[in-house]
């Protein structure tokens, strides 16, 4: 095989368990060059250039350096990270044991590394470990995504493109890839007729006589498998050779993911289905996944999904442009204010709020596996999980990882200090009543005005006085920072003496007692100063 290379190495590859021995035909300071590398079908020439065998590849960048991840351990007392590993390892042994999975792995990344490994259960008779393969479901959605915006970077495609000008004839044509990306072509989750991947293999077609049409391009949401098939199809179209090929080359094998493919190896775990009313398992069968390969057919390992999770946090390994990469993690739709059920999607990639952060990652489900990544790009920490049943570990099992994580992890807050604020608005503190209902107002130390229903579950509102109105000049309104009244003004009504006795806003009136305060002159509105 011709390396591209301007050099002119030559190679030829001899098995040596389970690497090959890759060498060059040219000689160094009179020593044969010689690179023990493999990867599926594909060889690393001694010039650092990944290429498929039988295959004329360009070249990419080279590997990225993997550092040895923390090795697991059972005992409780010899964790990575000390305390903080113990409890892991304790969550870990709960979702587990409480979720009836014959085997877990689980992993903690904290800035941006891996920290932490632990593992539980058995597979054959042992322990897993962090090369043990298990199917990885939807996960495969991001690793696809991610080739096709390393695609568009390379100007091979544009994802504002219709799918038309790759495939023409499919019947959605103005669907564009970014849509297709972002679950927003308007197409069926699956198939239509298909049981895959519960029974059967996949479809050879996934818009199978022109079914799968949901619904108009653009006008809503919908999670579709068919949309990530297509994209696997417009990759092979480009490039003319295999999805998963691609995948390889493109992206993990720069990553240096030895562990992940379509096809598992000797250490793969075996997918079950545990009994719901009794301890026993009942084997799943890995179905073809034929035209949905790229949605869902990628086995991975518990290393290899680690530094996929490093990938997200920012060490693209020269994959992707960090600037792709956070267009990618940017959610299509997402509440910024409040934790919410349920989430959004960037592209390829999922966003949930939880305990009021974004994070992204991706879970996958598949029978008999199940696996989930979260990571939180602000703090830089990370969780995987993985386990070999159909149920019992849904995705929150990671957000609890990256709950103790982050409670470990958290820097020190600043120190409270009292604070000066001016006294017109400290007036304001305390209960208000809008009729019946209370409310009660208290100052932050940013000199904004709390506003809050007492007894109730309704979000808080902020307001916050204009730069000038913290000054010797005690008038001015609120103007409201988020909440139900975003942009509204609160506009204080003061006695005679210039106490505070009501507020208004939005045409309702708060008073210090319960019931309404009729409008009479001796309340006067602040004005400006």
């Amino acid at each position: 095989m011709d390396c591209p290379a301007s050099t002119g190495c030559y190679l030829t590859s001899r098995p040596v368990g389970d690497c090959v021995t890759v060498r060059s035909g040219r000689e160094v300071d009179g020593r044969e060059q010689v690179l023990a590398a493999s990867f599926g079908n594909l060889l690393q020439c001694a010039c650092g250039r990944w290429l498929s065998r039988g295959v004329r590849a360009r070249p990419t960048t080279g590997v990225s350096p993997m550092a040895p991840l923390p090795q697991p351990s059972a005992d409780p007392t010899a964790q990575p990270m000390g305390g903080t590993g113990k409890l892991l390892l304790s969550r870990l042994a709960r979702a587990q044991a409480l979720g009836r999975v014959p085997s877990v792995a689980g992993c903690a990344l904290v800035e941006g590394r891996t920290a932490w490994t632990g593992v539980r259960g058995r597979v054959g008779g042992g322990s897993p470990t962090l090369d043990t393969q298990y199917r990885i479901g939807s996960l495969t959605k991001s690793f696809t995504a991610v080739l096709v915006m390393r695609l568009r970077d390379r100007g091979e495609l544009r994802t504002n493109d219709p799918l038309d000008r790759y495939l023409p004839g499919t019947g959605i044509g103005d669907r564009t890839l970014e849509q297709l990306l972002s679950h927003t072509a308007g197409l069926t989750t699956m198939t239509p007729g298909c049981d895959w991947p519960y029974s059967g293999q996949g479809p050879a077609d996934p818009l199978r006589r022109g079914a799968g049409v949901l619904c108009a391009a653009g006008e809503r949401f919908h999670y579709s498998n068919v949309g990530y098939a297509l994209l696997g199809a417009v990759i092979e179209r480009i490039r003319q050779e295999p999805w998963a090929d691609v995948l390889a080359r493109e992206v993990l094998a720069p990553l240096g993911m030895r562990g992940t493919g379509t096809d598992p190896g000797a250490e793969a775990a075996p997918g079950w289905s545990v009994h719901p009313w009794a301890p026993t398992l009942v084997a799943e069968e890995v179905q073809d996944a034929r035209a949905m390969a790229a949605a869902g057919a990628l086995w991975s390992t518990p290393a290899d999904l680690a530094r996929w999770a490093e990938f997200l946090l920012g060490d693209c390994a020269e994959v992707l442009h960090p600037d792709t990469l956070a267009e990618m993690a940017e959610p299509t739709r997402l509440s910024a204010h409040e934790d919410e059920p349920g989430a959004g999607f960037g592209l390829g990639l999922q966003a949930v709020r939880h305990q009021g952060r974004t994070l992204i990652g991706h879970p996958g489900g598949i029978p008999g596996f199940l696996a989930t990544i979260w990571v939180d790009r602000e703090r830089r920490t990370g969780a995987v999980i993985v386990g070999n049943a159909s149920t019992g570990l849904s995705p929150s099992r990671a957000l609890e990882l990256l709950d103790i994580v982050g409670e470990q992890t958290l820097p020190l807050p600043d120190e409270w200090a009292p604070q000066n604020l001016p006294p017109h608005l400290l007036d304001l503190t305390g209960y208000w009543y809008q009729g019946p209902r209370p409310h009660a107002i208290q100052m932050e130390a940013d000199g904004s005005v709390l506003l809050q229903p007492v007894s109730t579950r309704t979000k808080p509102s902020r307001f916050r006085a204009p730069a000038s109105r913290f000054g010797t000049t005690p008038q001015g309104g609120l103007t409201g920072l988020d909440g139900a009244y975003v942009g509204e003004e609160l506009r204080v009504l003061r006695d005679q003496d210039g106490r505070p006795a009501a507020l208004e806003l939005t045409g309702a009136r708060f008073t210090r007692v319960p019931g309404p305060v009729p409008s009479t002159p001796a309340l006067s509105p602040e004005v400006s100063g």
